[in-house]
């Protein structure tokens, strides 16, 4: 077994250690050794896909170029330092390599939350990190080593990640299915509510106080680490999940950003396509500048029926 793939697996093994330890002082090593691992096992893929006597070129920061003994130009890796996160996202995508990022960055921010002490109930934060871990680690490994998790990583490991997944998938199931009880009230804040994140922890895992009330009254409690919040407090970073593509898009493309800034609340939760603000529930008083008949955004509600142009023309002629 190459040093990397031994690294990752013994990494991974001593995070599950701590994670079963009952000292609350390891559940940072937990974290730390767990993620070392997940990023060694993509190291490892990088490291067999390097071109022979390249020294190992794809897990290196940098690449100098050189002339093969045929004369063609052929790249090498340089110095000690190995890719960082971002370089190995970007290798995998040239190279075809599909890993489901999103579960990755969510369990990087459950770490550095857990790293800084953002969570107040870390054993709890740890178990949704290790069973967010296992889809990874058992996708990867198959897919990408080929190779069986359960020989690679030992009984024993592989057993307390199935554990620890099948008890955060009940835990998800519940707040899906206590989530779904909501009457949302129209397509766009069902999409919205199924993105809802724990401000605190960075965690899904949220459970609505009581699923019954109106929609402006909705409280809920983060399974994870406790706290509790306002429905209303929770919808921009929703938002911005919900229509991440979009936004994206729009600012890539220079079109017109589907969410805006909302001229009664303040917040980043105006939604174009419902002409609302779906946190406070203002609508335009102002749909066509007087002057000159332009549409009129959230930005300029507060103008006197007027676009900016004619706005500023008007207190410009006073």
């Amino acid at each position: 077994m190459d040093s990397i793939l031994k690294n990752a697996v013994q990494s991974i093994q001593i995070g599950i250690e701590d994670f079963q330890s009952t000292d609350q002082r390891r559940v940072l090593s937990a974290t730390r050794n767990i993620m070392a691992g997940v990023l060694l096992l993509f190291k490892e893929k990088l490291r067999l896909l390097s071109p022979k006597d390249s020294d190992e070129s794809l897990i290196k920061q940098n690449l100098i170029p050189q002339y093969g003994p045929d004369g063609s130009v052929v790249f090498k890796g340089e110095g000690k330092k190995t890719v960082d996160v971002q370089q190995i996202k970007e290798r995998f995508k040239s190279l075809g390599i599909v890993v489901d990022w999103n579960t990755f960055d969510k369990i990087s921010k459950i770490r550095n939350n857990i790293e800084h002490y953002l969570v107040t109930e870390s054993a709890n934060a740890i178990k949704e990190l290790v069973a967010d871990s296992f889809l990874i680690i058992r996708d990867f490994v198959t897919k990408e080593l080929d190779k069986q998790p359960v020989d690679l990583l030992g009984i024993a490991t592989w057993n307390t990640l199935l554990e620890a997944s099948a008890v955060m998938e009940k835990q998800r199931a519940e707040c899906k299915t206590a989530l779904a009880e909501i009457e949302w009230g129209s397509e766009t804040m069902e999409g919205v509510g199924s993105n809802l994140t724990c401000l605190s922890c960075e965690s899904s895992l949220l459970k609505p106080i009581d699923p019954d009330v109106p929609q402006d009254e909705l409280e809920f409690k983060c399974t994870v680490c406790g706290e509790e919040f306002e429905l209303v407090d929770l919808l921009e970073k929703a938002l911005s999940e919900h229509f991440a593509y979009e936004i994206y898009d729009a600012a890539k493309e220079g079109g017109e950003p589907p969410i805006g800034t909302c001229w009664e609340c303040g917040k980043e939760t105006y939604v174009f396509a419902e002409e609302a603000c779906i946190a406070c529930g203002a609508t335009p008083e102002h749909e066509e500048c007087a002057v000159c008949g332009a549409g009129l955004g959230p930005d300029e509600q507060d103008l006197g029926g007027l676009c900016g142009y004619h706005y500023n023309q008007a207190r410009n002629d006073d």
